[in-house]
């Protein structure tokens, strides 16, 4: 009986934690997060979101578009109080909820390929050693597969 109880918890924390450790990629927009994963991060107490609800009503609805047009998004992080980016030192558009950095899995070309076409209050960013897409309100601007500067 107690190996029984035993292997079902592990399989239950195996369960937990894969979705995490998948998440642990190192995130370079900012400095807030250093080099540590947006998922790791969070889990250490730090203050990186997923939540929808810190976002402005703008990043809200440029959200509610892409889901629209692609289905549901999984987001890696949304609001980073205190975010700044890493080669200008700036706030980050994450620090004031204006920024979501998502993936959609088998539909990445397609995403930023509308977004390039209709997005043209914000800005819509993808690095060429990560694999999630940045978008955010305020000016527009467009970097692909850039260098993330680390």
């Amino acid at each position: 009986m107690r190996n029984v109880l035993i292997a079902t918890l592990i399989a239950a924390a195996a369960t937990i934690l894969a979705p995490l450790s998948a998440e642990a990629k190192r995130y370079y927009g900012d400095t807030s997060l250093s080099s540590r994963s947006v998922t790791k991060h969070a889990r250490s107490g730090g203050s990186a979101s997923t939540s929808r609800s810190c976002l402005t009503s703008s990043a809200r609805a440029i959200l509610n578009k892409i889901e629209a047009k692609f289905g549901e998004v999984q987001i890696i992080s949304t609001c980073r109080p205190g975010a700044r980016i890493a080669t200008s030192g700036r706030p980050s558009k994450h620090a004031s909820g204006e920024a979501i950095d998502f993936r959609v899995p088998g539909k990445k070309k397609q995403v930023v390929q509308w977004l390039r076409n209709n997005h043209g209050g914000g800005g819509t960013m993808t690095y060429s050693d990560m694999d999630h897409i940045h978008v955010d309100v305020g000016y527009h601007f467009v970097a692909l597969n850039r260098h993330s500067g680390k």
